[in-house]
């Protein structure tokens, strides 16, 4: 089973009036391919991209049925009653099933209008891209359309019908999604006549649960930047997640200790690879009883070093190490997921932050040349553009209604990196990527709002 974000369209969500973008792989000639898929987001502050990442934190939480209110209290443009977000998918189902999907949601404070399309490949060509399904939150009469699709997944049964009012009624007062709730899928499970359209849910779903990960600065993420090292293992039909604090003590249910420990060893052999000599462990403190009343294990994180003198290994918490080193470290398990499963997405906000230019560079190069996965990061650290192909960066704009355009007209042999400077001080031929600012006027305000007791006519004297 194997998901990826194919195309991303934005309409009123926070500074992005209107936004989309392709990625790579949607613009190949085969958008199955097993290949990676990098995409690079770059601009100006406060121009949109750090807005792609939390516009793919409310995708996690649509698809996998969580409430998104939170999310869209500070996400609705300013003026706007809602937001809209689309999204293409491609999907490949374990029967072998092909199919392009896209969802669409629309988002206001008090409803949530979605709708799936699909289209399936069979007997080597598409089908029509139709309606799967779409509803409508503040609609109480009509429950999901079109109705013959309804039928064909959920049957005529009546018990079955009043599951799904209650059920929508529900999802509407939780601002969650209706389409990919858990409550629909049970339906869908004992009604379903049509087991392709249901595989082909339920992929999206799997997906948004345990393969679409996103790491941003602010904590509504999976991961909280450098404060925790999120640890995934496989079960026998899902992913385990374990998040082990960077900068203290953890109590880890017996049974995860061990897989937790294993894991932690595997990414040590790349660890001492990107930072020669780092070791890190997560060390036992002692038994104590979890929340739920079982067995659990005390641990901490820290690094192993050797004392020059005694040659003793000395152990260190992690919480004093480097911000850069906690960087690495939070997201270098993830990324290792990326680099080799083609059906893992990860998204990481300011990739950059505390990361050596050069490492940076490498880390993007190597995924992109022989990694499986999805990565979509934002950076300032403009290394990048220097190391990956120009149709794996997108620049964000001063025009909140095409917010992300793509260098055009770049050759092989071109500096893309150059060239964007060149676009910056000259301007490009299309939309306008820097808003300039003027240093004289900088240093005026900043000579104005100085602290009074400073007499800069005594400077030097």
């Amino acid at each position: 089973m194997r998901v990826r974000i194919q195309s991303a369209t934005i309409r009123h969500f926070r500074n992005v009036s209107f936004g989309e973008i392709r990625f790579p792989c949607n613009m190949a000639s085969d958008i199955f391919s097993m290949k990676s898929d990098v995409l690079g987001i770059y601009g100006q502050n406060g121009s949109g991209k750090t807005t792609f990442i939390d516009v793919l934190e409310v995708l996690k939480c649509l698809l996998s049925g969580a409430p998104i209110k939170d999310h869209l209290e500070n996400c609705i443009s300013k003026g706007r009653n809602g937001s809209e977000l689309s999204f293409e998918f491609s999907v490949e189902d374990d029967q072998g099933y092909k199919f392009r999907v896209v969802y669409s949601a629309q988002m206001g404070l008090d409803y949530l209008n979605e709708s799936v399309k699909s289209s399936v490949f069979q007997s080597g060509e598409w089908s029509r891209m139709n309606p799967i399904m779409e509803t409508c939150s503040t609609d109480t009469k009509v429950l999901i359309t079109p109705d013959t699709k309804k039928r064909e997944l959920f049957g005529k049964k009546t018990q079955i019908l009043d599951e799904l009012r209650v059920t929508k009624r529900l999802c509407a007062k939780e601002h969650r999604s209706f389409l990919f709730s858990n409550e629909i899928f049970v339906l869908l499970q004992e009604g379903s006549g049509n087991t392709l359209w249901y595989h082909m849910l339920a992929a999206l779903r799997h997906f948004a649960g345990a393969s679409l990960f996103v790491v941003n600065n602010r904590g509504a993420g999976l991961s909280t930047m450098e404060t925790e090292l999120p640890v995934i293992y496989r079960k026998e039909n899902s992913l385990g997640q374990l998040k082990l604090p960077l900068d203290q003590p953890a109590i880890i249910p017996a049974v995860d200790f061990s897989i937790a420990r294993e894991v932690i060893s595997t990414i040590n052999v790349v660890l001492r690879e990107v930072i020669p000599g780092l070791e890190i462990e997560l060390a036992p403190l002692g038994k104590e009883f979890t929340e739920q009343g079982g067995i659990g294990i005390q641990a901490q994180l820290v690094r192993t070093i050797s004392n020059s003198e005694t040659n003793e290994a000395i152990q260190l918490p992690l919480k004093y190490e480097s911000e850069g080193i906690k960087k690495i470290i939070s997201i270098l398990h993830l990324f290792i997921c990326a680099y080799n499963s083609p059906g893992i997405t990860l998204a990481i906000d300011e990739l950059d932050s505390g990361i050596y230019e050069y490492l940076l560079g490498e880390l993007l190069q190597i995924m992109q040349k022989s990694g499986l996965g999805q990565l979509i990061f934002t950076s300032h650290n403009l290394r990048p553009l220097e190391m990956l192909n120009s149709n794996s960066i997108i620049f964000t704009t001063t025009n909140p209604k095409s917010r992300y355009v793509r260098a055009s007209n770049i050759k092989p042999s071109n500096n893309l990196r150059l060239r964007y400077f060149r676009d910056i001080t000259l301007g490009s031929d299309g939309e306008e990527l820097y808003q300039e600012t003027n240093s004289i006027e900088i240093a005026h305000a900043m000579r104005k709002m100085g602290i009074p007791s400073v007499d800069r006519t005594m400077e030097g004297g």
